[in-house]
């Protein structure tokens, strides 16, 4: 009788244990997840003044919004790619969207910008490499939208800037880097068609 209340006993402490095991677990599995959340919500709201928000959700609708209703996109349909435009290229700039060379036009000659392909939350360029002469790119300011063709997918040195000088013609330059090649960097450009 005694060894079967024994057993009884380290029966119910062996469950106790393995439930509180588990619970620490997965409580401790959420808060790192919502901490790791949060960290890439900064990232994206670093000018945002949010104190005047009452709700979490209202953080979340915001951030769900925030890069569908930006007027200035990239649209490249063939790799999937439909990205806000955010002025600058900074790091903090590039964490959060497809950066624009602020010493370039925003709508006639040269558009040039830059994004990241690996690494970061928003990899934006990431499929670039895989763009042909004649595949479509979307520029949209809010005001206009362009179209331009393909017309150049290479790589080039990373001190050669020369893809960046203003063009007579209207085309766009998208700069990221190159996969292994720290001295590299991908070059897709495009002249306008209509």
């Amino acid at each position: 009788m005694l060894k079967n209340n024994k057993r009884k006993l380290i029966i119910i402490i062996t469950s106790i244990l393995i439930v509180v095991f588990i619970s620490t677990n997965f409580i401790l599995l959420k808060y790192f997840y919502i901490q790791k959340k949060q960290m890439n919500s900064n990232l994206i709201l670093e000018n945002v003044d949010i104190s005047s928000w009452t709700k979490k959700n209202d953080v979340a609708q915001i951030l769900k919004s925030q890069y569908k209703s930006s007027n200035w996109r990239l649209i490249i349909e063939k790799i999937n790619l439909d990205a806000p435009i955010i002025e600058g290229t900074t790091t903090e700039v590039l964490r959060r969207g497809v950066g624009h060379f602020e010493s370039s036009s925003k709508l006639e000659g040269n558009v040039c910008l830059a994004a990241h392909n690996r690494g970061y939350k928003y990899n934006y360029f990431q499929e670039i490499k895989k763009l042909e002469n004649g595949d479509i790119i979307t520029y949209k300011t809010g005001q206009e939208t362009k179209k331009y063709e393909v017309t150049r997918n290479k790589v080039i040195k990373e001190t050669d800037w020369s893809c960046l000088e203003n063009t007579k013609e209207n085309t766009i330059t998208l700069i990221t880097c190159e996969e292994n090649k720290r001295e590299c960097r991908r070059c897709v450009q495009g002249k306008e068609i209509y």
